[in-house]
Parts: structure tokens; C-alpha cells; sequence
């Protein structure tokens, strides 16, 4: 019997910045995400799935919102929608992987796109 090996990733790319991309588009897709950013510690988004707007108005509230216990009022682009942050850790840089919007399944998918994301910037 003839097995044929399928790739489960549609698109791939050595270029870290496009396969990062690549990834979180893949990640919104299935979680019917409206924005997914990952940023650094500082609010710099170094790759987005989105609206460009959406995504860098997200990313720059992403810090301050994981530091704020109580939450904060949204800007106009992120209302209505529930905002999630995730903290990475790579190398010892702090990073963070935030989404606005998304099904009952958003904590999973955020959990395995996290695990993508690392695996992408530790490559060599």
C-alpha cells in the first residue's frame, strides 16, 4: 500500500517574518479572530493577522493591558471586541501574543499559535 504524506501547512516560508505571518493568519482563520499581533514588551508589533490599523492599535494597548488587574477602557478600534493577551518569553525577551475577538476556542488556539510563534524565532 502507497502512503502519501500530506503537509499539513498550506504555505511555509524560510523567511521568519512571512512564516510568522503565515502562522497567525492561519491561527485568526480558525478562530474567527478579527486581530491577532504578536509585540514586544514596549508595543512594537512584529507581525500581525489583520486589519494593519486594527492590528497596531492592539498591539501598542497589548502591554498596558496585561499589566492592568482591573482592565481599561478600549480605544475606539478594539470596542466591542474581547481583547486577549498572552505572555511569551524567547530567549529572555518578553513578548506577547494578543487577539481581538474570537470563538470558544480562542484560549486553545492562542495556546498552540504561542507554541508556533516560539518555534519560528528560535529557529536558526
Amino acid at each position: 500500500m502507497i502512503w502519501m504524506l500530506q503537509e499539513r501547512r498550506s504555505r511555509r516560508s524560510a523567511d521568519r517574518h512571512h512564516a510568522l505571518r503565515y502562522q497567525l493568519e492561519h491561527t485568526r482563520e480558525q478562530g474567527k479572530i478579527e486581530a491577532l499581533v504578536v509585540v514586544d514588551d514596549a508595543g512594537l508589533v512584529l507581525a500581525g493577522a489583520g486589519d494593519s490599523t486594527v492590528c497596531e492599535e492592539l498591539g501598542a494597548y497589548a502591554p498596558l493591558l496585561s499589566r492592568s488587574p482591573m482592565g481599561m477602557r478600549l480605544p475606539p478600534l478594539l470596542r466591542g471586541g474581547e481583547v486577549a493577551v498572552r505572555h511569551l518569553e524567547l530567549e529572555g525577551q518578553p513578548l506577547m501574543l494578543a487577539s481581538l475577538g474570537g470563538g470558544v476556542a480562542r484560549d486553545a488556539l492562542l495556546s498552540h499559535s504561542g507554541q508556533g510563534v516560539r518555534r519560528i524565532l528560535s529557529s536558526n
